[in-house]
Protein backbone atom coordinates (compact mmCIF):
# COMPACT_ATOMS: atom_id res chain seq x y z
CA UNK A 1 0.00 0.00 0.00
CA UNK A 2 2.78 2.44 0.24
CA UNK A 3 3.59 3.11 -2.75
CA UNK A 4 0.20 3.38 -4.27
CA UNK A 5 -0.22 5.96 -1.42
CA UNK A 6 2.30 7.65 -1.72
CA UNK A 7 2.07 8.00 -5.91
CA UNK A 8 -1.71 9.09 -4.64
CA UNK A 9 -0.68 11.17 -2.03
CA UNK A 10 1.63 13.37 -4.99
CA UNK A 11 -1.30 13.23 -7.31
CA UNK A 12 -3.54 14.22 -4.56
CA UNK A 13 -1.77 16.65 -3.69
CA UNK A 14 -0.96 18.19 -7.17
CA UNK A 15 -4.84 17.84 -8.08
CA UNK A 16 -5.86 20.02 -4.47
CA UNK A 17 -2.85 22.32 -5.63
CA UNK A 18 -4.82 22.79 -9.65
CA UNK A 19 -8.41 22.79 -7.76
CA UNK A 20 -7.64 25.44 -5.44
CA UNK A 21 -5.10 27.61 -6.58
CA UNK A 22 -6.29 28.26 -10.49
CA UNK A 23 -9.89 29.48 -8.83
CA UNK A 24 -8.61 31.31 -6.47
CA UNK A 25 -6.33 33.18 -8.97
CA UNK A 26 -9.83 33.85 -11.02
CA UNK A 27 -11.90 34.77 -8.25
CA UNK A 28 -8.92 37.49 -7.38
CA UNK A 29 -9.30 38.30 -10.90
CA UNK A 30 -13.24 38.32 -10.91
CA UNK A 31 -13.18 39.98 -7.71
CA UNK A 32 -11.57 43.60 -9.50
CA UNK A 33 -13.94 43.08 -12.20
CA UNK A 34 -17.49 42.60 -10.69
CA UNK A 35 -18.77 43.76 -7.48
CA UNK A 36 -19.65 42.16 -3.71
CA UNK A 37 -23.53 41.86 -4.67
CA UNK A 38 -22.94 39.56 -7.70
CA UNK A 39 -20.52 37.37 -5.43
CA UNK A 40 -23.70 37.92 -2.74
CA UNK A 41 -26.55 36.52 -5.64
CA UNK A 42 -24.36 33.58 -6.26
CA UNK A 43 -23.17 32.57 -2.58
CA UNK A 44 -27.14 32.90 -1.56
CA UNK A 45 -28.20 30.89 -4.38
CA UNK A 46 -25.29 28.31 -3.89
CA UNK A 47 -26.46 27.49 -0.27
CA UNK A 48 -29.63 26.24 -1.96
CA UNK A 49 -27.77 24.27 -4.41
CA UNK A 50 -25.11 22.81 -1.69
CA UNK A 51 -27.58 21.74 0.59
CA UNK A 52 -30.22 20.40 -1.87
CA UNK A 53 -26.88 18.70 -3.56
CA UNK A 54 -26.45 16.68 -0.14
CA UNK A 55 -29.57 14.40 -1.20
CA UNK A 56 -27.93 13.65 -4.92
CA UNK A 57 -26.10 10.59 -4.11
CA UNK A 58 -27.69 9.83 -0.38
CA UNK A 59 -24.05 8.78 0.06
CA UNK A 60 -23.94 5.79 -2.54
CA UNK A 61 -20.75 7.14 -4.25
CA UNK A 62 -19.13 7.02 -0.98
CA UNK A 63 -20.51 3.22 -0.25
CA UNK A 64 -19.08 2.49 -3.82
CA UNK A 65 -15.38 3.42 -2.85
CA UNK A 66 -15.70 1.50 0.60
CA UNK A 67 -17.35 -1.41 -0.32
CA UNK A 68 -14.70 -4.43 -0.97
CA UNK A 69 -16.20 -5.09 -4.18
CA UNK A 70 -18.35 -3.98 -7.03
CA UNK A 71 -20.57 -5.36 -9.58
CA UNK A 72 -23.20 -4.07 -12.42
CA UNK A 73 -25.64 -4.61 -10.08
CA UNK A 74 -24.16 -1.78 -7.60
CA UNK A 75 -23.19 0.84 -10.56
CA UNK A 76 -26.24 0.72 -11.87
CA UNK A 77 -27.94 1.52 -8.67
CA UNK A 78 -25.82 4.56 -8.28
CA UNK A 79 -26.23 5.72 -11.64
CA UNK A 80 -29.70 5.72 -12.49
CA UNK A 81 -30.81 6.35 -8.77
CA UNK A 82 -28.58 9.05 -8.96
CA UNK A 83 -29.83 10.61 -12.59
CA UNK A 84 -33.61 9.88 -11.20
CA UNK A 85 -33.12 12.13 -7.78
CA UNK A 86 -31.35 14.70 -10.06
CA UNK A 87 -34.28 15.48 -12.13
CA UNK A 88 -36.84 15.60 -8.96
CA UNK A 89 -34.35 17.85 -7.82
CA UNK A 90 -34.20 20.20 -10.21
CA UNK A 91 -37.71 20.51 -11.05
CA UNK A 92 -37.82 21.57 -7.21
CA UNK A 93 -35.36 24.36 -7.73
CA UNK A 94 -36.97 25.82 -10.92
CA UNK A 95 -40.39 25.53 -8.80
CA UNK A 96 -39.38 26.58 -5.63
CA UNK A 97 -36.80 29.36 -6.33
CA UNK A 98 -39.52 32.67 -5.96
CA UNK A 99 -39.57 31.03 -2.44
CA UNK A 100 -36.15 31.87 -1.53
CA UNK A 101 -36.55 35.29 -3.00
CA UNK A 102 -38.84 36.53 -0.84
CA UNK A 103 -36.64 34.60 2.24
CA UNK A 104 -33.36 36.52 0.79
CA UNK A 105 -35.61 39.41 0.16
CA UNK A 106 -34.03 39.69 -3.33
CA UNK A 107 -35.90 38.78 -6.43
CA UNK A 108 -32.64 38.50 -8.15
CA UNK A 109 -31.87 35.76 -7.27
CA UNK A 110 -34.47 33.67 -8.54
CA UNK A 111 -33.39 33.46 -12.02
CA UNK A 112 -29.68 32.55 -10.93
CA UNK A 113 -31.14 29.93 -8.58
CA UNK A 114 -33.22 28.39 -11.23
CA UNK A 115 -30.05 28.32 -13.73
CA UNK A 116 -28.10 26.51 -11.47
CA UNK A 117 -30.22 24.41 -10.59
CA UNK A 118 -29.55 22.73 -14.27
CA UNK A 119 -25.97 21.36 -11.78
CA UNK A 120 -28.56 18.14 -10.80
CA UNK A 121 -28.78 17.25 -14.16
CA UNK A 122 -25.04 17.25 -14.68
CA UNK A 123 -23.48 16.23 -12.52
CA UNK A 124 -25.11 12.81 -11.41
CA UNK A 125 -23.99 11.34 -14.87
CA UNK A 126 -20.16 10.99 -13.32
CA UNK A 127 -21.02 9.97 -10.22
CA UNK A 128 -20.33 6.00 -10.58
CA UNK A 129 -16.64 7.15 -13.09
CA UNK A 130 -15.70 9.06 -10.27
CA UNK A 131 -15.93 6.46 -7.62
CA UNK A 132 -14.55 4.09 -9.74
CA UNK A 133 -11.32 5.97 -10.41
CA UNK A 134 -11.51 7.12 -6.27
CA UNK A 135 -11.36 2.90 -5.95
CA UNK A 136 -8.80 2.12 -7.62
CA UNK A 137 -6.11 4.71 -6.80
CA UNK A 138 -6.56 6.58 -9.94
CA UNK A 139 -4.91 9.63 -8.33
CA UNK A 140 -2.95 10.81 -11.94
CA UNK A 141 -6.20 10.35 -14.28
CA UNK A 142 -7.93 12.81 -11.36
CA UNK A 143 -5.69 15.29 -12.02
CA UNK A 144 -6.45 15.12 -15.62
CA UNK A 145 -9.49 15.18 -14.93
CA UNK A 146 -9.98 18.33 -12.43
CA UNK A 147 -7.03 20.20 -14.33
CA UNK A 148 -9.47 21.56 -17.48
CA UNK A 149 -12.50 21.81 -15.73
CA UNK A 150 -10.76 23.62 -12.36
CA UNK A 151 -9.51 26.35 -15.27
CA UNK A 152 -12.54 27.11 -18.29
CA UNK A 153 -14.81 28.00 -15.65
CA UNK A 154 -12.63 30.58 -14.19
CA UNK A 155 -11.56 31.79 -18.36
CA UNK A 156 -15.60 31.78 -19.27
CA UNK A 157 -16.55 33.99 -16.30
CA UNK A 158 -13.80 36.33 -16.77
CA UNK A 159 -14.20 36.40 -20.58
CA UNK A 160 -18.40 37.20 -19.82
CA UNK A 161 -17.34 39.51 -17.10
CA UNK A 162 -15.73 41.73 -19.49
CA UNK A 163 -18.75 41.68 -21.46
CA UNK A 164 -20.77 43.17 -19.02
CA UNK A 165 -22.72 40.05 -17.81
CA UNK A 166 -22.06 40.78 -13.81
CA UNK A 167 -23.75 37.91 -12.13
CA UNK A 168 -24.25 35.88 -14.73
CA UNK A 169 -20.60 35.26 -15.86
CA UNK A 170 -20.44 33.49 -12.51
CA UNK A 171 -23.20 31.47 -13.50
CA UNK A 172 -22.23 30.08 -16.58
CA UNK A 173 -18.74 29.51 -15.91
CA UNK A 174 -19.94 27.50 -12.88
CA UNK A 175 -22.44 25.98 -15.37
CA UNK A 176 -19.25 25.41 -17.75
CA UNK A 177 -17.23 23.72 -15.25
CA UNK A 178 -19.69 20.87 -14.37
CA UNK A 179 -20.30 20.06 -18.05
CA UNK A 180 -16.90 19.60 -18.49
CA UNK A 181 -15.89 17.28 -15.86
CA UNK A 182 -18.57 14.89 -16.63
CA UNK A 183 -17.83 14.99 -19.96
CA UNK A 184 -14.15 14.56 -19.19
CA UNK A 185 -14.98 11.53 -16.53
CA UNK A 186 -16.62 9.54 -19.30
CA UNK A 187 -13.77 10.06 -21.28
CA UNK A 188 -11.77 8.83 -18.55
CA UNK A 189 -13.39 6.02 -17.25
CA UNK A 190 -14.38 2.82 -19.71
CA UNK A 191 -17.35 2.04 -17.65
CA UNK A 192 -20.92 2.37 -19.07
CA UNK A 193 -24.26 1.80 -17.59
CA UNK A 194 -26.14 -1.38 -17.83
CA UNK A 195 -30.13 -1.48 -16.99
CA UNK A 196 -31.62 -0.29 -14.12
CA UNK A 197 -30.75 -2.55 -11.00
CA UNK A 198 -33.55 -3.32 -8.85
CA UNK A 199 -34.39 -1.71 -5.44
CA UNK A 200 -32.36 -4.53 -3.44
CA UNK A 201 -29.49 -3.22 -4.41
CA UNK A 202 -30.02 0.18 -3.18
CA UNK A 203 -30.88 -1.17 -0.32
CA UNK A 204 -27.65 -2.70 0.20
CA UNK A 205 -25.76 0.38 -0.68
CA UNK A 206 -27.72 2.63 1.54
CA UNK A 207 -26.84 0.58 5.00
CA UNK A 208 -23.48 2.59 4.60
CA UNK A 209 -24.73 5.67 2.37
CA UNK A 210 -27.38 6.59 4.30
CA UNK A 211 -24.89 7.28 7.67
CA UNK A 212 -22.86 9.37 4.97
CA UNK A 213 -25.91 11.29 3.58
CA UNK A 214 -26.52 12.03 7.05
CA UNK A 215 -23.07 13.26 8.25
CA UNK A 216 -22.84 15.07 5.12
CA UNK A 217 -26.32 17.11 5.74
CA UNK A 218 -25.18 17.79 9.25
CA UNK A 219 -21.90 19.20 8.30
CA UNK A 220 -23.08 21.40 5.58
CA UNK A 221 -25.59 22.95 8.23
CA UNK A 222 -22.41 23.50 10.16
CA UNK A 223 -20.66 24.59 7.23
CA UNK A 224 -23.04 27.08 5.05
CA UNK A 225 -25.80 28.09 8.06
CA UNK A 226 -23.71 31.40 8.56
CA UNK A 227 -23.73 31.96 4.86
CA UNK A 228 -27.68 31.54 5.18
CA UNK A 229 -27.90 34.22 7.93
CA UNK A 230 -25.58 36.35 6.22
CA UNK A 231 -28.01 36.34 2.74
CA UNK A 232 -30.75 37.24 5.30
CA UNK A 233 -29.69 39.88 7.24
CA UNK A 234 -26.24 41.29 5.94
CA UNK A 235 -28.07 41.96 2.11
CA UNK A 236 -26.19 40.66 -0.95
CA UNK A 237 -23.47 42.80 -0.95
CA UNK A 238 -22.51 41.80 2.55
CA UNK A 239 -23.26 38.17 2.29
CA UNK A 240 -20.56 38.28 -0.76
CA UNK A 241 -17.86 40.21 1.39
CA UNK A 242 -18.24 37.14 4.25
CA UNK A 243 -18.46 34.22 1.62
CA UNK A 244 -15.19 36.07 0.10
CA UNK A 245 -13.35 36.24 3.50
CA UNK A 246 -14.17 32.86 4.75
CA UNK A 247 -13.37 31.27 1.33
CA UNK A 248 -9.84 32.27 2.10
CA UNK A 249 -9.50 32.45 5.60
CA UNK A 250 -11.16 28.77 5.12
CA UNK A 251 -8.07 27.88 2.46
CA UNK A 252 -6.12 25.27 4.85
CA UNK A 253 -9.28 23.17 5.47
CA UNK A 254 -10.85 23.04 2.21
CA UNK A 255 -7.53 23.21 0.58
CA UNK A 256 -4.97 20.86 2.45
CA UNK A 257 -7.67 18.56 4.44
CA UNK A 258 -9.75 17.47 1.84
CA UNK A 259 -6.65 16.56 -0.64
CA UNK A 260 -5.10 14.67 2.00
CA UNK A 261 -8.70 13.34 2.97
CA UNK A 262 -8.96 12.45 -1.01
CA UNK A 263 -6.21 9.89 -0.18
CA UNK A 264 -7.18 8.64 3.19
CA UNK A 265 -10.62 7.20 2.72
CA UNK A 266 -9.92 4.88 -0.67
CA UNK A 267 -6.33 3.97 0.51
CA UNK A 268 -7.47 2.69 4.23
CA UNK A 269 -10.43 1.06 3.49
CA UNK A 270 -8.37 -1.65 2.11
CA UNK A 271 -6.80 -1.75 5.60
CA UNK A 272 -10.03 -1.74 7.83
CA UNK A 273 -9.20 -4.58 9.40
CA UNK A 274 -5.81 -3.38 10.16
CA UNK A 275 -6.31 -0.71 13.35
CA UNK A 276 -2.72 -0.31 14.06
CA UNK A 277 -1.98 1.07 10.43
CA UNK A 278 -5.16 3.48 10.89
CA UNK A 279 -3.83 4.66 14.30
CA UNK A 280 -0.48 5.66 12.59
CA UNK A 281 -1.97 6.94 9.47
CA UNK A 282 -4.20 9.30 11.19
CA UNK A 283 -1.28 11.02 13.86
CA UNK A 284 0.67 11.16 10.47
CA UNK A 285 -1.81 13.03 8.46
CA UNK A 286 -2.34 15.52 11.75
CA UNK A 287 1.49 15.98 11.39
CA UNK A 288 1.62 16.39 7.69
CA UNK A 289 -1.65 18.88 7.77
CA UNK A 290 -0.24 20.88 10.32
CA UNK A 291 2.79 21.17 8.59
CA UNK A 292 1.03 22.99 5.48
CA UNK A 293 -1.98 24.53 7.23
CA UNK A 294 -0.39 26.29 10.30
CA UNK A 295 1.81 28.78 7.81
CA UNK A 296 -0.89 29.45 5.75
CA UNK A 297 -2.70 30.37 8.86
CA UNK A 298 -0.35 32.55 10.23
CA UNK A 299 0.39 34.17 6.78
CA UNK A 300 -3.20 34.97 6.65
CA UNK A 301 -3.61 36.81 9.80
CA UNK A 302 -0.39 38.92 9.42
CA UNK A 303 -0.91 39.83 5.88
CA UNK A 304 -4.19 40.21 5.13
CA UNK A 305 -4.34 44.11 5.57
CA UNK A 306 -1.97 44.84 3.01
CA UNK A 307 -2.44 42.11 0.58
CA UNK A 308 -5.90 42.03 0.38
CA UNK A 309 -7.07 45.39 -1.07
CA UNK A 310 -3.75 45.00 -3.36
CA UNK A 311 -5.42 41.54 -5.14
CA UNK A 312 -8.70 42.41 -4.82
CA UNK A 313 -9.46 45.60 -5.42
CA UNK A 314 -10.32 48.60 -2.09
CA UNK A 315 -13.87 47.46 -2.39
CA UNK A 316 -13.05 44.17 -1.06
CA UNK A 317 -11.44 45.36 2.13
CA UNK A 318 -14.26 44.76 4.59
CA UNK A 319 -13.03 41.09 3.88
CA UNK A 320 -9.71 41.82 5.65
CA UNK A 321 -11.25 41.62 9.10
CA UNK A 322 -13.34 38.46 7.90
CA UNK A 323 -9.56 36.42 6.99
CA UNK A 324 -7.50 37.69 10.04
CA UNK A 325 -10.21 36.88 12.45
CA UNK A 326 -11.03 32.94 10.67
CA UNK A 327 -7.50 32.16 9.52
CA UNK A 328 -7.27 30.44 13.31
CA UNK A 329 -10.72 28.45 12.41
CA UNK A 330 -9.26 27.35 9.31
CA UNK A 331 -6.25 25.71 10.54
CA UNK A 332 -8.36 24.18 13.18
CA UNK A 333 -10.45 22.67 10.79
CA UNK A 334 -8.05 21.32 8.59
CA UNK A 335 -6.55 19.01 11.51
CA UNK A 336 -9.88 17.99 12.34
CA UNK A 337 -10.65 17.11 8.62
CA UNK A 338 -8.37 14.36 8.10
CA UNK A 339 -10.78 12.23 10.97
CA UNK A 340 -13.56 12.05 8.37
CA UNK A 341 -12.59 10.05 5.62
CA UNK A 342 -11.04 7.43 8.31
CA UNK A 343 -13.75 6.46 10.33
CA UNK A 344 -15.73 6.09 6.64
CA UNK A 345 -13.04 3.73 6.09
CA UNK A 346 -13.42 1.83 8.87
CA UNK A 347 -16.98 1.62 8.81
CA UNK A 348 -17.60 4.03 11.70
CA UNK A 349 -19.76 6.99 9.98
CA UNK A 350 -21.97 6.69 12.98
CA UNK A 351 -19.53 9.18 14.61
CA UNK A 352 -19.87 12.39 12.82
CA UNK A 353 -23.14 12.51 12.24
CA UNK A 354 -24.36 12.58 16.41
CA UNK A 355 -21.70 15.17 17.24
CA UNK A 356 -22.88 17.19 14.20
CA UNK A 357 -26.18 17.04 15.52
CA UNK A 358 -25.15 18.15 18.28
CA UNK A 359 -22.86 21.40 16.94
CA UNK A 360 -25.88 22.47 14.36
CA UNK A 361 -28.27 22.37 17.44
CA UNK A 362 -25.97 24.83 19.29
CA UNK A 363 -24.97 26.91 15.95
CA UNK A 364 -28.24 27.84 14.66
CA UNK A 365 -29.55 29.86 17.55
CA UNK A 366 -25.61 31.57 17.63
CA UNK A 367 -25.79 32.13 14.11
CA UNK A 368 -29.16 33.50 14.43
CA UNK A 369 -28.58 36.16 16.99
CA UNK A 370 -24.73 36.85 15.81
CA UNK A 371 -25.83 37.63 12.00
CA UNK A 372 -28.70 40.09 12.75
CA UNK A 373 -25.53 42.44 14.68
CA UNK A 374 -23.58 42.61 11.35
CA UNK A 375 -20.69 41.04 9.94
CA UNK A 376 -17.85 40.72 12.51
CA UNK A 377 -20.38 39.53 14.99
CA UNK A 378 -21.29 36.52 12.73
CA UNK A 379 -17.25 36.60 11.99
CA UNK A 380 -16.49 36.16 15.64
CA UNK A 381 -19.19 33.54 16.09
CA UNK A 382 -17.99 31.19 13.30
CA UNK A 383 -14.58 31.48 15.32
CA UNK A 384 -15.53 30.62 18.81
CA UNK A 385 -17.73 27.55 17.27
CA UNK A 386 -14.91 26.22 15.57
CA UNK A 387 -12.55 26.62 18.66
CA UNK A 388 -14.63 25.35 21.21
CA UNK A 389 -15.79 22.12 19.13
CA UNK A 390 -12.99 21.62 16.62
CA UNK A 391 -10.71 20.65 19.75
CA UNK A 392 -13.61 17.71 21.02
CA UNK A 393 -13.90 16.49 17.40
CA UNK A 394 -9.89 15.83 17.24
CA UNK A 395 -10.65 14.46 20.56
CA UNK A 396 -13.09 11.74 19.93
CA UNK A 397 -10.38 10.85 17.20
CA UNK A 398 -7.68 10.20 19.25
CA UNK A 399 -9.83 8.26 21.06
CA UNK A 400 -11.43 5.97 18.64
CA UNK A 401 -8.24 5.08 16.97
CA UNK A 402 -5.57 4.88 20.16
CA UNK A 403 -3.53 7.89 19.08
CA UNK A 404 -1.24 9.06 21.42
CA UNK A 405 -2.16 12.80 22.91
CA UNK A 406 1.14 14.10 23.27
CA UNK A 407 2.05 12.92 19.39
CA UNK A 408 -0.39 14.28 18.73
CA UNK A 409 -0.24 17.82 20.28
CA UNK A 410 3.83 17.53 19.73
CA UNK A 411 2.92 17.39 15.93
CA UNK A 412 0.69 20.55 16.10
CA UNK A 413 3.06 22.67 18.40
CA UNK A 414 6.39 22.68 16.07
CA UNK A 415 4.62 23.89 13.05
CA UNK A 416 3.29 26.70 14.93
CA UNK A 417 6.81 27.74 16.61
CA UNK A 418 8.48 27.66 13.57
CA UNK A 419 6.22 29.93 11.82
CA UNK A 420 6.19 32.28 14.86
CA UNK A 421 9.98 32.04 14.39
CA UNK A 422 9.54 32.55 10.78
CA UNK A 423 7.65 35.45 10.73
CA UNK A 424 9.56 37.08 13.71
CA UNK A 425 12.46 36.67 11.18
CA UNK A 426 10.12 38.31 7.83
CA UNK A 427 8.96 41.36 10.14
CA UNK A 428 12.40 42.42 11.25
CA UNK A 429 13.47 42.54 7.76
CA UNK A 430 10.53 44.23 6.37
CA UNK A 431 10.86 47.09 8.78
CA UNK A 432 14.74 47.19 7.93
CA UNK A 433 13.49 47.81 4.39
CA UNK A 434 10.49 49.48 4.87
CA UNK A 435 12.53 53.01 5.10
CA UNK A 436 14.92 52.57 1.56
CA UNK A 437 12.01 50.24 0.22
CA UNK A 438 8.60 50.60 1.10
CA UNK A 439 7.05 49.04 -1.68
CA UNK A 440 9.07 45.88 -1.78
CA UNK A 441 8.93 45.63 2.20
CA UNK A 442 5.56 43.25 2.11
CA UNK A 443 6.96 41.13 -0.85
CA UNK A 444 10.07 40.69 0.55
CA UNK A 445 8.28 39.85 4.17
CA UNK A 446 6.53 37.05 2.44
CA UNK A 447 9.00 35.58 0.48
CA UNK A 448 11.51 35.11 3.45
CA UNK A 449 8.75 33.96 5.91
CA UNK A 450 8.03 31.32 2.74
CA UNK A 451 11.43 30.26 2.67
CA UNK A 452 12.42 30.80 6.54
CA UNK A 453 9.44 28.37 7.71
CA UNK A 454 10.94 25.03 6.06
CA UNK A 455 14.23 25.71 7.25
CA UNK A 456 13.37 26.25 10.95
CA UNK A 457 10.54 23.48 11.13
CA UNK A 458 13.26 20.86 9.99
CA UNK A 459 15.93 22.20 12.75
CA UNK A 460 13.09 22.19 15.63
CA UNK A 461 12.06 18.88 14.90
CA UNK A 462 12.95 15.64 13.91
CA UNK A 463 9.96 13.98 12.97
CA UNK A 464 8.74 17.40 10.86
CA UNK A 465 12.34 17.29 9.19
CA UNK A 466 11.73 13.77 8.25
CA UNK A 467 8.01 14.80 6.92
CA UNK A 468 9.97 17.53 4.74
CA UNK A 469 11.84 15.57 2.88
CA UNK A 470 8.86 12.89 2.56
CA UNK A 471 6.68 15.52 0.97
CA UNK A 472 9.66 16.65 -1.30
CA UNK A 473 10.53 13.11 -2.67
CA UNK A 474 6.86 12.21 -3.81
CA UNK A 475 6.01 15.67 -4.92
CA UNK A 476 8.58 15.75 -7.04
CA UNK A 477 8.27 12.36 -7.82
CA UNK A 478 10.97 10.65 -6.51
CA UNK A 479 8.78 8.49 -3.47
Amino acid sequence: MAGPLAAGARWAFLTGLTTRFAPTVFTVVLARILTPADFGLVAVAMVVVAFVGLFQDLGLKQALVQRREVDARLTGAVFWGGIGVGVVWFVAIFLSAPLFGRLYRSPEVVPVLRSLGALFLITPLGLVPEALLLRDLRFRRLFALELLPSIVPGVVAIGLAGLGLGVWALVWGTLAGSALRTGTLWALVPWRPGRPARFGAWRQLMRFGGWVSLEAILGWMIANLDQAFAGRFLGAAGAGVFRMGVALALFPATGVSQTVGRVLFPAYSRLQDEPDRIREGLERCIRLVAIVSVPVGVAAVAYADPVVPVLLGEHWRPAVDVIRILAPAGVLASLVGVAPPLYRAVGRVDILPKFFLVRALVSVPVYWWSAQGGLIPLVTAKLLLTCGFAPVNLWIAVRVFGARIGGVAASVAMPCVAAAVALAGARGLGAALAGALPRAAVPVELVAFAAAYPAVLALVSAACRKELTWLARNLLGRG
